[in-house]
């Protein structure tokens, strides 16, 4: 019996693991959002190609996960951002 490849599976896996750790790095969060997008796209495709499975289910779950934290994280640094800039700006 052969084993199914589950590279799509597994790509999305990898990618919300990395979107999800990088989401809560201030700056590098938006590479972290993408990051889950591209997991989150990388799940679906593997549940059309490859049925369901563990690790799809997973890629899927953490890549939702991981676009909620790291646009909170973007909103929250750039509402901060703004506060400082307009501190500075009250200053001068």
């Amino acid at each position: 019996m052969e084993e199914q490849k589950k590279t799509f599976s597994l790509l999305s896996l990898i990618f919300a693991i990395v979107g999800i750790v990088l989401s809560f790095v201030p700056v590098i969060g938006i590479v972290g959002l993408v990051l889950a997008i591209l997991g989150l796209i990388f799940a679906i495709v593997a549940k059309k190609k490859e049925g369901k499975n563990g690790l799809n289910k997973a890629g899927f779950i953490i890549s939702i996960i991981a676009i909620i934290l790291a646009v909170i994280v973007v909103v929250i640094v750039g509402l901060v951002l703004g506060a400082a800039a307009l501190a500075i700006a009250a200053l001068a």
